[in-house]
């Protein structure tokens, strides 16, 4: 969705994304640019939400307990996971 260098905002709903074939979203940490992959089926947010209304509430695990809670920059929806964790 992003990695052609379009727009963020708008951006397609959970349910949207996982209907059309794109069911993980690559995100990194904003502040140790560490890279990885969310299930967009397993998140525990209303179906309805925003792709783009996730970055303030994705919050990485390395960095969570150094007490910093950066957004995380959303880069893609690709249709498998290409990180592992």
């Amino acid at each position: 969705m992003w990695s052609d260098g379009g727009p963020i905002d708008p951006s397609p709903t959970i349910d949207q994304a996982i209907n059309g074939g794109y069911p993980w979203l690559e995100v990194r940490c904003s502040r140790c640019k560490t890279a990885r992959d969310v299930d967009l089926a397993a998140l525990r947010r209303p179906p309805t939400t925003c792709v783009h209304d996730l970055a303030g509430r994705l919050v990485c695990q390395k960095c969570k307990g150094a007490g910093k809670r950066l957004a995380a920059t959303l880069l893609q929806l690709a249709p498998r996971k290409r990180h592992d964790t």
